[in-house]
């Protein structure tokens, strides 16, 4: 008993040794970006709050429904919850490494031996020996560096990473469904602002014929009539393609089949809403997943060094097992064993493997801190450029309003001075060329706002993803 008593001892002040020198063997660093973002942003934005599911201000049911069906079908996002599921059961995973571990054994064994007889001439006789075991056997390893806590840390990090991963790759999802809902109505209002120009055209084109057969036309005024109406048309394929394209883009996007009809869509683009309040860059690091989900990387590998600096000091670890042993299955819960022990174990030589493990892993936290400040500069960035884009759209189509309504005047009055002979169908034809080409254009600078003003809200990020929940067919709720 007293050998038992000084190895217990003896066990007790190794703990307390080694957890007084080891508790301060690492100070975590400070994260934050390696260039600080902005006091402001160089262009302001508008006065009103930035609406958090900004893609209900266009006010069409119809759109949200697609939004919402996508969150809830897009396989990308499936993919991106399964990472998310595989990332917490490893997290569970490496936090069973702080419990103990017990385990349970049964055994039964028969041998024979042979043994000699005496006297000699009798031969041998032969024997049997049984042995019956069972019992429960536990082990633990004492964390005194914090090593299996910073594992366990990073892991829990990393969980986080992906599911701000995940509502990344939502908020992209509702960015994309909403873009190429924009671009089929686009699409959709050129087509008819086509049709509506090549009936022009084919009135334009009677006129000319009729004055033609009248001899105050030639013939090149037909012909050169005739051609700008062919170009007209030529459009009408390319533009029925691309409603196909996209409206294929979209069924893709909810996890449909490419060729499923769509219900609902808009015959003119919407209106815009209030420009957005941007706030401060600041903001964004709390508002975008994805610059979130890169300062958690950063932590998880800082976490890592941790646990690479304590692989390098010695382990302990307590071992106990209890049970029951006997020759005969009739005495086994009759003989009762136990045994405790502890064991230390250290590497005295490894080639200098774990100080370059340490090395790794701090090099680890320079890229993870370097990628931190990229994505901060990035979603700063993406802010600036998509406010310069609307500020910039928005003065284009001013101006391209006042270039059509200049067209429109132009074609007025070059008809007028044809019908009365005072010049050639060739200004004719060129005002009105120019006319189709500026509505068309117009057409096109409206959807283009509307595009940056999409840019904006998915830019400046939002709060929505954080109450996106999925169940499995676990029946857990991720």
């Amino acid at each position: 008993m007293y050998v038992s008593r000084r190895c217990l001892l003896f066990i007790l002040s190794l703990i307390l040794v080694f957890t007084a020198s080891g508790c301060a063997y690492r100070t975590p660093i400070k994260i934050q970006p390696p260039v600080e973002p902005p006091e402001k942003y160089s262009i302001e934005g508008g006065n009103k709050p930035l609406p958090d599911r900004w893609w209900e201000s266009f006010g069409d049911i119809h759109l949200n429904a697609l939004v919402n069906e996508c969150l809830d079908a897009n396989l990308d996002l499936a993919q991106a919850w399964a990472r998310l599921s595989q990332a917490q059961a490893l997290t569970r995973k490496t936090g069973a490494a702080k419990w103990p571990q017990l385990g349970f054994e049964a055994s039964a064994s028969r041998s024979r031996i042979n043994i000699a007889s005496f006297p000699p001439d009798t031969g041998t006789e032969r024997d049997y020996i049984e042995q019956y075991n069972m019992g429960l056997a536990a082990s633990y390893e004492i964390d005194l560096w914090g090593r299996i806590n910073a594992l366990d840390e990073a892991a829990r990090l990393d969980m986080r990473s992906s599911r701000l991963d995940m509502e990344t790759m939502a908020m992209s999802l509702a960015t994309q469904v909403t873009q190429a809902w924009l671009s089929l109505i686009e699409q959709q209002a050129q087509l008819a602002l086509i049709h509506s120009q090549q009936s022009s055209s084919r009135t334009q084109l009677d006129l000319v014929e009729l004055r033609f057969s009248r001899g105050l036309a030639s013939a090149l005024d037909v012909f050169q009539q005739r051609q700008q109406l062919a170009a007209i048309e030529a459009q009408t394929p390319l533009l029925e393609a691309q409603i196909a394209i996209l409206s294929h883009e979209i069924n893709v996007l909810l996890a449909r089949p490419p060729g499923t009809p769509l219900i609902g869509i808009p015959a003119a683009l919407p209106q815009p809403w209030p420009l957005p309040d941007a706030g401060f860059p600041v903001y964004l690091l709390t508002r975008r997943p994805d610059v979130e989900a890169s300062r958690l990387r950063v932590m998880a590998a800082d976490e890592r060094v941790g646990a690479a600096i304590a692989e390098r000091f010695p382990r302990l670890s307590l071992s106990a097992s209890s049970g029951y042993s006997a020759a005969s299955l009739e005495d086994l819960l009759d003989q009762w064993i136990w045994s405790l022990a502890g064991s230390i174990s250290a590497t005295i030589f490894s080639g200098n493997a774990k100080n370059m493990e340490v090395r790794r892993t701090r090099a680890v936290v320079e890229e993870r801190l370097a990628a931190y400040g990229t994505t901060v500069l990035s979603a700063v960035q993406e802010v600036e450029d998509a406010l310069v884009r609307e500020h910039s759209q928005r003065e284009y189509i001013t101006r391209l309003e006042k270039q059509v309504d200049l067209a429109r005047h132009t074609f007025t009055e070059a008809r007028q001075r044809y019908a009365t002979g005072l010049s050639d169908y060739l200004s004719v034809l060129n005002a009105s060329q120019s006319l189709q080409q500026a509505e068309r254009e117009a057409l096109s600078a409206r959807a283009g706002l509307l595009s940056f003003r999409i840019q904006i809200c998915r830019a400046l990020g939002g709060t929505w993803t954080a109450q996106l929940s999925r169940t499995s067919t676990r029946g857990e709720n991720l």
